[in-house]
């Protein structure tokens, strides 16, 4: 098993890209299934968040797995403690494209990947971020995992940020108004004493799935918090309930990388508009009309 660390340049404005930092830990040797796996950490988290189940997954699962330090929060926010993040906060708009860039340069600097084996875990922010990939990438992942995950920026949310949003903003930040782009299957975690983000919004996330017949799975941990402590430790309930998939589930066709999809979502009175075909620092990444 392999680890380091790449750093890229990612969509910010024009003069100023904005430099994104990612661990890697890597199998020790690749061949024609060696896939990848985003690690997404969460608020005031950082790089290292998930290390412990990446260790686990590199060469168990013959994947290169990918932790993006997303802007604002943990090293970006204090280089020396690690933890925090900034307010005002982005709250998963630009952070989503920091995370799926990292994927983007991983592509680049290892273009034998097997990119039918592309997975994404996230708990908390990191799940949220991880949902909206889904969106906002629908075509790339072959499974993707949200672990207590936000699902919309609710009023409590909203407020830790320390700014406003415009309807539009809240709306392409609310996984439960965009799920039917949702392709890749879902799998859900959340406790059900959580007093971060409460389990109501992978309820109604599970809820709304369910409406559209998209495929998904659940587990709720009785007075599980957000960790899921004192039930069960996240690496333990990762184990559980991906393990199968992650030997078995591929993606089917080209992911939107590769086809330089053009992603468009209404979002209320504005619609975004993303070209996967732009470069990971271009301003022309996505536009807003």
């Amino acid at each position: 098993m392999k680890r380091y660390e790449i750093s890229f340049a990612s969509v910010n404005s024009e003069s100023y890209p904005k430099t994104i930092t990612v661990l890697i830990v890597e199998p020790d040797c690749y061949n024609s299934d060696t896939g990848a796996m985003l690690f997404t950490h969460g608020w005031s988290g950082n790089r290292f968040q998930h290390q412990d189940k990446m260790v686990h997954t590199a060469d168990k699962f013959n994947l290169v797995c990918v932790s993006a330090e997303y802007r604002q929060s943990g090293y970006d926010f204090d280089t020396v403690s690690g933890l925090g993040a900034y307010r005002p906060y982005d709250a998963s708009f630009y952070q989503v494209f920091d995370v799926l860039n990292s994927l983007r340069e991983l592509f680049r600097l290892k273009p034998g990947i097997n990119r039918r084996r592309i997975f994404h875990y996230g708990g908390s922010q990191g799940g949220h971020i991880a949902l909206l990939s889904s969106i906002f990438a629908p075509n790339t992942f072959a499974f993707v995992y949200a672990s207590s995950p936000i699902v919309w920026l609710d009023q409590r949310i909203r407020e830790w940020t320390g700014r406003g949003f415009a309807d539009y903003e809240l709306s392409v930040r609310n996984v439960i108004e965009h799920a039917e782009l949702i392709n890749a299957p879902l799998f859900l975690e959340h406790g059900t004493a959580d007093s971060t983000v409460g389990v109501e919004h992978t309820m109604m996330l599970e809820e709304k799935l369910k409406q559209l017949e998209k495929k998904h799975a659940v587990r709720y941990y009785e007075d599980g918090e957000h960790n899921l402590e004192p039930v069960i430790t996240k690496l333990e309930a990762f184990k559980s309930m991906a393990e199968d998939s992650m030997s078995n589930l591929t993606a089917s066709g080209q992911d939107d990388f590769i086809k330089q999809s053009i992603i468009t979502i209404p979002c209320r009175e504005r619609t975004l508009i993303i070209d996967w075909s732009q470069a990971l620092s271009s301003i022309s990444l996505f536009r807003w009309q």
